[in-house]
């Protein structure tokens, strides 16, 4: 159901010298992310937990708290495209339309919108490329 959770974070220092040890603690390494990319992401092979300072496509401006989102899991592209329709059409704003994000992974396949309440939620798949 999930893909990832993230985490809106103001200082990446500071933040990696909590999270680096914390997550070693619990066996999950970091399997990529830098000072730099100011983003980093934790999990047994994959990742699945994700600190970052905020980037938002279409958003507010960023924050920590709107860092914060839920990734779930699609089955295909067009899960993602009615993920997107769907959510506009019942009172969402979008923060990204459908489409490849490269700079992600090159197969990574998402949308991202704020539920009415202004929660981010992201569905995400992998294509072939």
């Amino acid at each position: 159901m999930f893909a990832h959770l993230s985490l809106g974070i103001k200082d990446i220092k500071k933040s990696l010298a909590f999270y680096d040890p914390v997550m070693k603690a619990l066996g999950y390494d970091r399997l990529f992310g830098a000072e730099e990319e100011e983003f980093m992401a934790y999990g047994p092979e994959e990742p699945f937990f994700i600190i970052n300072r905020p980037l938002n496509e279409d958003g507010p401006e960023p924050t920590a708290t709107n860092g914060t989102h839920i990734c779930f899991k699609a089955p295909s592209k067009e899960a993602v495209d009615a993920f997107q329709k769907i959510a506009l059409e019942k009172g969402g704003t979008s923060d990204g339309e459908p489409g490849l994000r490269p700079h992600y992974n090159a197969a990574y396949y998402a949308a991202f919108v704020f539920d009415p309440d202004s929660n981010k939620l992201e569905a995400v798949c992998y294509v072939k490329t």
